[in-house]
């Protein structure tokens, strides 16, 4: 959920399991080797293959308006629906069918005509982890850097559709602190995203705290409880409002 337009991303024991710590010595020196160690200290490869439906609950706060507002997101492999109620009862919708990006609010249905439907589909991929390096024209290792007060390791990549990305991975830990990379839309603005409070919801850790900026608009997610039961396809299904802008 890395989006609201997303990720959006965008995916309750409180229990916070241990994870590995590899020595400080044993510094890792290829994206590959990160990336390993990353699928590793998440619970590993079949944890993370197992996800095949997510329903998150929690709440979200903006620099632009007071107040905090609650969010469901909804996801199976591909496809994704988020519902957030404001604090003064308005709700926006939006999601993924597998094909379209939309969005409906008071004003009314949109569809996403400028962002990638790649992009999209790699915010909607359950199992990014195991995919990352099918959405890059490259992802190289860049070294080790400061990132948001932490020590991390750097992978730079540019995307298939065109954008520069940058992730950074705990050196300590091996989790990720968080990506600073050019947005999906047409505008290319420049985004940072932090990665925070890992937890295990009974499958692999998950980020509950999630904090985008972009110039003076930030955006806080918090996750408070994450269900991996079975989701209906119907859940996906496009409104009528948008199939109405599609026809």
């Amino acid at each position: 959920m890395r989006r609201i337009s997303l990720a959006i991303v965008f995916f309750l024991a409180m229990v916070v399991l241990a994870y590995p710590v590899y020595p400080q010595d044993a510094q890792l020196k290829t994206a590959a080797e990160v990336l390993d160690r990353y699928k590793v200290v998440l619970g590993g490869r079949e944890a993370i293959a197992r996800v095949q439906s997510q329903t998150v609950r929690g709440q979200v706060e903006s620099s632009d308006k007071p107040g905090k507002s609650n969010f469901v997101y909804y996801a199976k492999p591909f496809k994704f629906l988020f519902r957030i109620t404001r604090p003064d009862g308005t709700e926006v919708s939006g999601g993924f069918d597998g094909t379209v990006s939309w969005s409906v609010t008071p004003q009314g249905a949109t569809v996403d005509r400028e962002t990638a439907v790649e992009a999209v589909r790699r915010d909607a991929d359950l199992q990014y982890p195991l995919h990352q390096p099918d959405y890059f024209q490259k992802l190289e290792f860049a070294g080790v850097t400061d990132f948001e007060g932490s020590r991390c390791y750097w992978l730079h990549g540019t995307t298939h559709w065109g954008k520069d990305n940058n992730q950074f991975y705990d050196v300590k830990t091996g989790l990720l602190d968080g990506y600073r990379f050019q947005s999906d839309d047409s505008a290319a603005v420049p985004v940072v995203a932090l990665f925070q409070d890992y937890k295990n919801f009974g499958g692999p850790l998950v980020s509950t705290k999630r904090i985008t900026r972009s110039g003076n608009h930030s955006q806080t997610f918090t996750f408070e409880s994450i269900s991996y039961e079975p989701l209906d396809d119907s859940i996906f299904d496009l409104p009528q409002t948008v199939k109405a802008l599609i026809k």
